[in-house]
């Protein structure tokens, strides 16, 4: 299974001068644990089954580069959800075991053959699905909280350095 990324988060200009002695390694960390946190409270608040929330959680990985955040994920439906999805044939469906249930606009659960006569009629029609911003907007908020992080880690080296 390949990797996604779904986006990058640039922390350069962020950062303090690399002459403030401080350790930008412990906000770095600081960030990334954030901004995790925020993207798996995103997800829980989709319309998703738990399960489906459980394992996009579970497939989120954030890595720690020298001046960046990468954000990946490792779960075929997550490229989906960032990018959106074209309408489309389900072909897919003609490989089914079973018949493939589903609930009408009355609420009636019925079952369905997906058919090769059914296929030429364009019966197995996905509406697409816009793309999501639940990524980006964590990302924001991540920003945010990064950039009071930092002031109050400046604030404090200026003060240690004061009193020195």
């Amino acid at each position: 299974m390949s990797k996604f990324v779904a986006t990058r988060m640039y922390l350069k200009p962020l950062l303090p001068a690399k002459k403030f002695k401080g350790d930008t390694d412990a906000l770095l960390r600081r960030a990334r644990k954030d901004l995790l946190r925020r993207i798996k409270a995103r997800i829980t608040q989709t319309a998703f089954s738990p399960r489906a929330k459980k394992a996009l959680a579970k497939a989120l990985n954030i890595e720690l580069k020298p001046s960046s955040l990468v954000i990946t994920a490792n779960h075929p439906a997550f490229a989906p959800l960032v990018k959106g999805q074209r309408a489309g044939q389900m072909k897919w469906l003609r490989k089914a075991q079973r018949p493939i249930p589903i609930i009408t606009d009355e609420g009636k659960l019925i079952y369905r053959w997906a058919s090769a006569r059914s296929m030429k009629n364009k019966k197995w029609i996905h509406p697409g699905r816009p793309p999501s911003d639940f990524v980006t907007r964590a990302k924001e908020e991540s920003r945010v909280f990064l950039k009071s992080k930092i002031k109050e880690e400046l604030k404090r080296q200026m003060r240690s350095a004061l009193k020195k």
